[in-house]
């Protein structure tokens, strides 16, 4: 006669097993729900993650532009078109998502970052030739935009703060690359020269592309805003205006990550309802 101990660990061997198979049937068939939501719909996050790569494409674009008597530099910048148009972001990689709504422009990003890349690696340079690729991508990066992200939000107070943020992120990082520093645990009061010249243009250009996106936000405050969210903004512009002083005169890094840190970033996050 079987033990009522061995008869009970077998009904809950039993209760576990089937416990089992109802999770990997429910995942199999949540999971890909999921991740179709996720390839075709923007959250805010998302859609400001797209928007501050626009502009960080633009930046670089205008400084393969500003640097053809450089062409070092030039190329510099305009590899790294080639490159955050490939790379993966928040959104996902930027062909991949405008792709899903039309290939033809999605195709063409790709064709305009490698075009210009192209014409700047061109001997002897034909700067009316580089004008025209610069031309050509801008006006692709517009068309992308158009038919990727959706319409409201470049009027979108908290997507355009959040793209704010993001731009300042990215100046962030550019000015550690500029300083030699691949990440802000690296970082130490000793780094004080510049020892990437692109890096640190970028970085320069980041800063007032984040004042640019700061004045549309700054422009779409709700009436109904509260006064910490009214004072945030007002610190706000100061902040960036900060932070743009710090990177034009080249100071430490160390001086700079602490300002985004401790001050930058707290003031954005108080804007929105965050902290």
């Amino acid at each position: 006669m079987e033990r009522p101990e061995r008869k009970i660990d077998r009904i809950v061997l039993r209760t576990i097993i089937a416990s089992l198979i109802i999770g990997l049937v429910s995942s199999t068939i949540i999971s890909p729900y999921r991740q179709a939501a996720y390839a075709h719909t923007f959250t805010g996050d998302e859609s400001a993650s797209f928007m501050s790569l626009i502009k960080l494409l633009q930046a670089e674009a205008d400084l393969v532009q500003t640097n053809l008597a450089n062409i070092t530099l030039a190329q510099d910048h305009a590899k790294a078109v080639v490159d955050e148009i490939n790379g993966n972001h928040t959104f996902g990689v930027l062909p991949d998502e405008v792709s899903e709504n039309n290939k033809r422009v999605a195709a063409d990003v790709i064709h305009a970052g490698e075009a210009l890349q192209t014409a700047v690696k061109s001997a002897p340079l034909n700067p009316t030739g580089v004008k025209a690729k610069l031309d050509n991508l801008n006006s692709t990066l517009q068309e992308a935009v158009a038919v990727r992200l959706p319409q409201d939000a470049p009027k979108n107070f908290t997507i355009n703060l959040i793209g704010t943020k993001d731009l300042v992120n990215e100046t962030l990082r550019q000015y550690g690359y500029s300083h030699g520093i691949a990440n802000s645990h690296e970082a130490n009061a000793l780094i004080t020269s510049i020892v990437n010249m692109s890096a640190y243009q970028t970085a320069k250009s980041l800063t007032s592309q984040a004042q640019d996106m700061f004045t549309q936000a700054k422009s779409l405050v709700p009436s109904n805003a509260t006064s910490t969210t009214k004072t945030a903004m007002t610190n706000i512009a100061s902040d960036l205006s900060q932070l743009k002083n710090l990177v034009d005169g080249k100071s430490p890094y160390e001086k700079v990550a602490t300002l985004v840190q401790k001050t930058v970033y707290p003031d954005i996050d108080k804007s929105i309802g965050m902290k």
